[in-house]
């Protein structure tokens, strides 16, 4: 049991699952069978792609000390089986996204896997800026939720919470393989750092974290929430962003928490503003 949880990255998947909730809630406000099958969705396509990944990457991440004991790498599993479970994992993904009938959603759906483990997982060995093609898949929920509600993808309101997410998405990565640069170089993996230089690399990750604090400002103003208390209290999305900003340098364990804990705000509040106020 604790090889699969760590295969599916549980975590990680939850916060899928959570922004695709808040795109099904920014469509749709009142609360259905539809919710059920976004979050589903999103978390089973998410639970199915880290299996994927973790099948394709299993050479690389035996040399590195951050995931030599993950499933694969520690032999807790055999590969043939996690790519079973993988394709297993993203069927069921896809046959809750067919419930909702909606052929933007199925679109959406092969976006992610596709751009996910097809995509940008192989151009890590490549380059260091592949986080901001993984970062298009990563910020896809929300759209995914949001069509399988009855929206388009081409909504304006989806498309500003789809970019603040893209936004958040790259400098999230970033940091990632920052934190992990020695391992990263170790298994063949581009990183600004050992690419570019870590004064670079820091200069990349502040860059984007501005841009994302300009989006997270930009909200209120957009008519996205419906609330103006909502809007007045978005400021809570954006004050670890602050604390990130200014922190970067002198609390590296800021660097990801910080982030982390601004997307969720962000999400929380989108969902409190469609669900309570409505």
């Amino acid at each position: 049991m604790l090889s699969i949880k760590h295969l599916v990255r549980v975590r990680l998947s939850s916060m899928v699952g959570l922004s695709a909730f808040a795109g099904t809630c920014l469509s749709f406000h009142h609360i259905g069978l539809t919710h059920l099958y976004a979050v589903c969705a999103s978390v089973f396509l998410s639970f199915g792609c880290s299996a994927l990944n973790q099948y394709q990457e299993r050479d690389s991440d035996r040399l590195m000390k951050r995931t030599m004991q993950r499933p694969l790498p520690g032999g807790y599993i055999l590969p043939k089986e996690v790519l079973a479970l993988a394709v297993v994992l993203i069927l069921i993904g896809f046959s809750f996204i067919v419930l909702s009938g909606s052929l933007w959603a199925m679109a959406i759906g092969f976006l992610v896997v596709a751009g996910y483990n097809f995509v940008y997982t192989p151009l890590k060995k490549v380059s260091p800026f592949s986080v901001m093609l993984g970062g298009l898949a990563g910020a896809m929920p929300p759209v995914l939720g949001y069509c399988m509600a009855g929206g388009s993808p081409f909504d304006r309101d989806i498309l500003l919470v789809t970019a603040v997410l893209y936004l958040w998405q790259t400098p999230h990565f970033a940091i990632l393989a920052d934190i992990h640069a020695e391992d990263y170089k170790n298994a063949g993996f581009k990183t600004l750092t050992f690419s570019y230089g870590a004064d670079k690399s820091r200069l990349f990750v502040l860059v984007w974290a501005v841009a994302y604090l300009t989006a997270l400002l930009f909200i209120p103003f957009s008519e996205v929430y419906s609330s103006r208390f909502t809007a007045a209290a978005s400021i809570a999305a954006v004050v670890p962003v602050l604390i990130f900003i200014f922190g970067y340098a002198k609390r590296p364990s800021l660097r990801f928490g910080s982030l982390n804990l601004s997307a969720l705000l962000f999400f929380l509040l989108i969902i409190g503003d469609r669900l309570m106020i409505h």
